[in-house]
């Protein structure tokens, strides 16, 4: 049949496998390839539609145009086992939880982006749940040290039962972790909806906007997890990483973005989230650097105040010794050497003591003493409520740096 004899689902889009029965291929028969460290299993032989099966369809469709104005499908087309409606089992798009809702709603996703992420049925999983869901063979998103992420498919797609797996930290800051994370997989199952012509040109395109990033940009270390010792999987890993990390002003290829745009309908908005959490980590990241930062050179400056303490503390000694020996000297003088007895002397602080009668000088001698011991007991004090607060940041900052350390380990469900 020609392309405009094609049947058609209510939104007006060919279902891929109705495509690729009339060009004379088996559905499914391009082994599409699961993603993200994310992760991909190999798929199963594709298994062709039986006539039955295949006028089943035929049936469901023409059904569907029948009861088109109706909000509930007949028991006939719930309980069908027939594929239609691009790809959609059992006729219609399975009932979301509030929870995937929302994550759709931060994703921006259109209409056809929602009910392709609704049939992956997205399992939400806490570290315990996640462990072991996402193998060697998924395609999926790389973690620092593993998958947190993949998608599960098959040879025929989402058809046969393609499903996303996404670790979710619990600590409610690391959202914008867990909504790029589902959109990564969520383009995963995208790709498989692509034809290969479009495939083929995407990829190009993509390597080419791969090629234009910066080297130090972590998207290649991401993507050289992904893809690991896979290569086949590179195309649908640059779209999925593409698709959540980059954007240019204006977009990138109007061919790509309209790829995107089949399933993200602010693709903008969903880079943000994926830079509004990196700004969020470099934050935090700075916030504790800096916090350390200057804990050290509080912390020096207290040493060095509790030393030059020490050290002038020990050098008042001497003077308030020299004091009290010519004190005592002078007092062993007869009355008139005493009389006749003179001094002069030069203070510690260069403070010059002219030359006068010796109890004269001590005395002024004795009031320098005072004046510095004074100083010093006012210096002791401050540096006891220094000792406190340096006390007080180094368990401050230890605690902020303990909560980057555990929200940095919450990355990673491993």
């Amino acid at each position: 049949m020609t392309s405009d004899d094609l049947p058609r689902s209510p939104t007006g889009r060919v279902p891929r496998w109705v495509v690729e029965e009339a060009a004379g291929r088996q559905p499914g028969s391009e082994p599409s390839t699961p993603w993200h460290g994310y992760a991909s299993v190999e798929p199963p032989a594709p298994r062709r539609r039986s006539l039955t099966t295949r006028l089943a369809v035929v049936v469901a469709v023409a059904l569907m145009a029948w009861w088109g104005a109706t909000t509930v499908l007949p028991g006939l087309l719930r309980e069908a086992d027939a594929p239609f409606l691009d790809g959609i089992v059992a006729g219609r798009v399975p009932e979301p939880t509030p929870e995937v809702v929302a994550l759709a709603d931060e994703m921006f996703l259109t209409d056809r982006g929602r009910d392709l992420l609704y049939m992956a049925q997205p399992e939400l999983l806490g570290a315990e749940e996640f462990a072991g869901r996402c193998g060697r063979g998924d395609s999926g998103t790389a973690g620092s040290g593993g998958a947190v992420g993949c998608y599960h498919t098959s040879a025929g797609g989402l058809e046969t039962g393609g499903r996303i797996v996404v670790y979710t930290p619990a600590d409610p800051r690391l959202r914008g972790f867990v909504v790029e994370t589902a959109a990564h997989e969520l383009l995963h199952a995208a790709w498989t909806e692509l034809t290969s012509d479009e495939r083929a040109a995407a990829a190009t395109t993509l390597a080419a906007v791969v090629a234009g990033i910066d080297p130090a940009d972590d998207l290649h270390a991401q993507l050289a997890g992904s893809v690991a010792d896979r290569p086949q999987n590179r195309p649908t890993e640059m779209f999925a990483y593409v698709g959540t990390q980059v954007w240019a002003p204006g977009g990138l290829d109007p061919a790509l973005e309209e790829l995107y745009g089949r399933y993200v309908a602010d693709r903008e908005a969903l880079v943000g989230v994926h830079t509004a959490f990196q700004g969020q980590i470099d934050a935090m990241t700075a916030e504790v650097t800096s916090a350390q930062q200057a804990l050290s050179q509080r912390q020096y400056d207290q040493a060095l105040g509790v030393a030059q303490l020490e050290a002038d503390t020990a050098n008042l000694a001497q003077y308030r010794g020299t004091i009290e020996q010519e004190e005592a000297r002078l007092a062993g003088l007869p009355a008139a050497e005493r009389a006749r007895s003179l001094l002069s002397w030069t203070w510690r602080d260069g403070t010059a003591l002219p030359e006068a009668p010796a109890a004269e000088l001590l005395a002024d001698a004795r009031a320098l003493l005072a004046r510095d011991e004074a100083e010093l007991a006012a210096r002791g004090a401050a540096l006891q409520t220094g000792a406190a607060e340096v006390a007080a940041e180094e368990e401050r900052v230890a605690a902020v740096r303990a909560d980057l350390e555990a929200l940095f380990a919450q990355l990673n469900p491993g």
